[in-house]
């Protein structure tokens, strides 16, 4: 398989005449695009290096990428980004379910962590504090969060 190109997509079908390079640029919802025709620009490879230039050309005016972290969204009914309640049910027992909140985020490599606090274990308000906490700080050491909690609480008394 051929190195993957960031914006730039190889249009190569079977008997079809065209051939080339298409290069898509996304930002702020405005969608920019063009195709560099192989036959047009001399070739494959100065096709592509024509595309190439091309995107650097878009990338160097474009705005900045708008990511979504810590923005709420219409989807968000707890009231706080990344923080959501879990209802779990055990099917062994009649009616035998708990609740807990639970904090999620994406670490700077792109997998997603995520770490819960039991209403029954931690009480109702500690545990939003706890999964509030641990998405603000997007950690899930739980007892570095619980001397954190305990510390503040400390200081308001």
């Amino acid at each position: 398989m051929a190195k993957s190109i960031k914006g730039i997509t190889r249009i190569d079908y079977e008997g079809v005449a065209t051939k080339g390079w298409m290069v898509r640029l996304t930002r702020g919802g405005k969608r920019q695009q063009q195709f560099f025709n192989d036959k047009t620009y001399g070739g494959k490879t100065k096709s592509l290096a024509a595309a190439k230039a091309k995107y650097a050309e878009w990338l160097s005016s474009a705005p900045p990428v708008q990511t979504t972290k810590n923005l709420k969204s219409a989807r968000n009914t707890s009231g706080k980004v990344g923080v959501h309640t879990v209802r779990n049910v055990d099917p062994r027992w009649k009616n035998a379910e708990s609740f807990a909140y639970c904090a999620m985020w994406t670490d700077e490599t792109g997998s997603r962590k995520k770490v819960s606090f039991a209403w029954n274990t931690y009480g109702k308000r500690k545990a939003w504090q706890l999964a509030c906490l641990a998405r603000e700080l997007e950690t899930t050491d739980r007892q570095a969060l619980l001397d954190k909690i305990d510390k503040s609480s400390k200081k308001k008394k």
